[in-house]
């Protein structure tokens, strides 16, 4: 399995197209962390220590360590609060539809 760093593009084969990765460090009681918008993609978070507050498809979510949040491509969703100090590790899969990278705030 070869190495990548997040500056790399897909470009190898067998590459799964990630379109986007990192990691992310929200101290607590920060709010309005990440507005509400949608990807032209699926996007997953995993909580690796900590505990946040989430909406996805208009639902409230508490996310704690070790939990994973999937939202699909077109739903909308957002980071609402950190409850805990948190780390956070966040996957944008493979770009699909119009293939716009980055957040789109309309569909």
């Amino acid at each position: 399995m070869p190495k990548r760093n997040i500056k790399e593009e897909p470009v190898m084969f067998g590459d799964p197209g990630f379109s986007s990765w990192g990691i992310a460090y929200y101290k607590k009681g920060q709010k309005n962390i990440v507005e509400r918008h949608t990807h032209d993609c699926d996007e997953y978070y995993f909580v690796l220590e900590g505990k946040l507050k989430v909406t996805s498809e208009d639902k409230e979510y508490i996310l704690e360590k070790g939990d994973m949040l999937w939202t699909k491509m077109g739903d909308f969703h957002e980071i609402v609060e950190a409850l805990e100090d948190t780390t956070m590790f966040w996957l944008e899969g493979p770009l699909m539809g119009k293939r716009r990278k980055g957040h789109q705030y309309e569909l």
